[in-house]
């Protein structure tokens, strides 16, 4: 719930800095031009974190330069945030808590299983296809090659 009003924040400030700047007379709709923008690479460590909204919640990127070099790079998607492992007070996350208790009708065979019971209690949620199509059983990992997702559609 913390990213609504994070993003209602964002939002408000935004829109006093550009009142501001119409009452000053600015009538650029971006704040510097593409050619004046510094491109210099800072030295030493540095960490940054941007947010995005995004169609099923935030976006996070999580950035650590170390010397002028991407020492870590890390995007948690909504999907991630919204499933959730345990909390620190042992808690499942939606998706555990959704498949607890689910009956399984499909073959019991460890060589034949698709978990396909578990799949379809998790896509109720509408995660992105990416994020359901991968079950650890324990035995192995399940997984399917999916190429419907229009994360990155053009």
């Amino acid at each position: 719930a913390y990213h609504y009003l994070f993003s209602q924040l964002v939002g408000w400030l935004s829109l006093l800095q550009a009142y501001e700047l119409f009452k000053q007379g600015e009538r650029k709709v971006a704040a510097v031009p593409p050619a004046e923008l510094d491109e210099h690479i800072p030295d030493g460590e540095r960490v940054a974190m941007g947010w995005w909204g995004a169609g099923r919640g935030f976006l996070t990127h999580h950035l650590v330069m170390d010397g002028g070099k991407i020492a870590n790079y890390q995007i948690c998607t909504p999907s991630t945030i919204n499933a959730s492992p345990r909390d620190p007070w042992d808690q499942p996350g939606p998706y555990e808590e959704a498949v607890m208790n689910t009956p399984i009708i499909e073959d019991p065979d460890p060589e034949k299983f698709t978990s396909i019971d578990m799949l379809r209690t998790i896509r109720s949620f509408d995660p992105c296809m990416p994020c359901t199509t991968h079950v650890h059983t324990g035995s192995g990992t399940v997984m399917r090659e999916v190429n419907t997702c229009s994360c990155g559609a053009d």
